[in-house]
């Protein structure tokens, strides 16, 4: 069974059609998220003291276009993950990435971005591989530089299609892509590095709906 991803996995974004991408996809890349979602899951559980579930998306919804992004994720309950912060691990035509993720509109965004704001401590010292985006459909992102993480967060408050998601990536010519002790050190350091702040949000969550 294949355990980590390759350079190759790249390739599956110049496959076109919708039902031969998504072959390439069951066939390639959801193996690799079962493994790593596998791997982490009961330990993210453990330190977080939430049930979390672990999900890979099926792309149910497409009828005609070719998925530009594929994408597997920790947290949520059994019948999704959208509406709570998690753990998403992804692939795009320009990087591999897991992110700390609060995307399309999840219960109480406003109140979840207004906290990371007062609590700076917990991403701005992240490490100058950190990276944040603010639109999980597109594969830009920027440097976690303290401006950019504050830019992306008040955008989240602000506006509707607000999102925000941090964490680190791996491109085409990473020297993890050849490497499966590496790529495993990757994920387990990128993962480390994001459970603070993931449990202090869905702490914040779970508090939020009991009022």
């Amino acid at each position: 069974m294949k355990g980590y991803f390759r350079n190759s996995d790249f390739d599956i974004f110049n496959i076109d059609g919708l039902d031969e991408r998504m072959s390439a996809i069951r066939e390639q890349i959801q193996p690799v998220f079962q493994h790593i979602g596998d791997a982490y899951i009961a330990d993210v559980n453990a330190y977080t003291e939430f049930e979390g579930s672990f999900h890979i998306a099926q792309h149910r919804r497409r009828t005609t276009n070719a998925p530009e992004s594929t994408w597997s994720a920790i947290g949520g309950n059994k019948r999704g993950y959208k509406k709570y912060p998690h753990i998403q691990i992804g692939i795009n035509e320009k990087h591999i990435f897991m992110f700390l993720s609060l995307i399309d509109n999840p219960k109480h965004e406003i109140t979840m971005g207004e906290y990371l704001l007062k609590r700076r401590s917990l991403w701005d010292n992240l490490n100058d591989d950190y990276f944040v985006s603010g639109d999980h459909t597109k594969p830009d992102i920027q440097s976690a530089e303290e401006d950019t993480v504050e830019k992306t967060l008040k955008r989240l408050i602000n506006v509707k299609k607000g999102e925000f998601m941090v964490g680190r990536v791996l491109i085409p010519s990473s020297d993890e892509l050849n490497d499966d002790s590496k790529q495993k050190e990757f994920f387990e350091d990128t993962l480390n590095g994001l459970l603070p702040m993931y449990k202090e949000l869905l702490d914040l969550y779970q508090k939020e709906e009991m009022k």
